[in-house]
């Protein structure tokens, strides 16, 4: 890398910076590879769980990240730091640590409750669903995906009786999945139907699986309103 940088000084060539980037791509790769250490990845998880049950979450984090860093193929430990993040409030940050969690261990059933958990907070009521809903495909009795699936039912039925709620629609509005959504010719017809004659909206939606799965979804996100 010294030899690279000298190297520009006297000839700053396209060749030369590659090849700098290279070499520190590879030396970055060489000291994470180096610093991994499951034992003490597992010793600062315990600290951070420690942290935790007393409630503080700046520290549990703390101790989270180090685990990740001595060992970032361990899938629980990404989940444990969602967990603080969810009670930090950072709710997308938790959502992508348990992204990361599930791509290395796709059957982690706590991972899919606590992305439910976070998605309830955000008001992604759909996208809360969608998660319970793999977790119980797992294990159809976790009280945990049992449970956060019913507190959001009812969430979804308090919704649909109360005044829009701005937040959540602009919530929905900002997914790519609902998006595609409205702008299926189909689901537009469907909308169209539903408006001028109810009784008509109802009946499409009894005789296609797959158009009652989309007015599901618009339900939960808020988009369609029932009441």
């Amino acid at each position: 890398i010294a030899m690279y940088n000298k190297a520009l000084t006297e000839d700053n060539n396209k060749q030369t910076r590659n090849a700098l980037r290279e070499a520190e791509r590879a030396k970055e790769k060489f000291e994470k590879a180096r610093y991994v250490d499951p034992q003490k990845a597992e010793e600062h998880r315990e600290k951070g769980n420690t942290f935790f049950k007393a409630n503080d979450m700046v520290a549990a984090k703390q101790e989270y990240d180090e685990a990740i860093r001595r060992n970032p193929m361990d899938a629980r430990l990404y989940s444990n730091r969602a967990a603080a993040l969810t009670k930090l409030l950072a709710y997308p940050d938790a959502l992508r640590d348990l992204d990361e969690c599930l791509k290395l261990e796709p059957t982690f059933i706590k991972a899919y409750s606590r992305k439910g958990a976070a998605h309830f907070f955000m008001k992604e009521y759909h996208k809360a669903l969608e998660a319970y809903d793999k977790g119980l495909a797992l294990d159809k009795s976790n009280e945990e995906c049992k449970k956060g699936k019913e507190q959001v039912l009812s969430k979804i039925m308090e919704t649909q009786s109360n005044d829009v709620d701005e937040e959540q629609v602009q919530h929905a509005m900002a997914d790519p999945e609902i998006q595609r959504m409205l702008h299926d010719p189909q689901v537009r017809l469907f909308l169209r139907t539903l408006e001028e004659n109810p009784a008509e909206g109802q009946k499409a939606i009894q005789s296609d699986p797959r158009l009652r799965e989309i007015v599901s979804k618009l339900v939960a996100a808020g988009i369609i309103r029932t009441r």
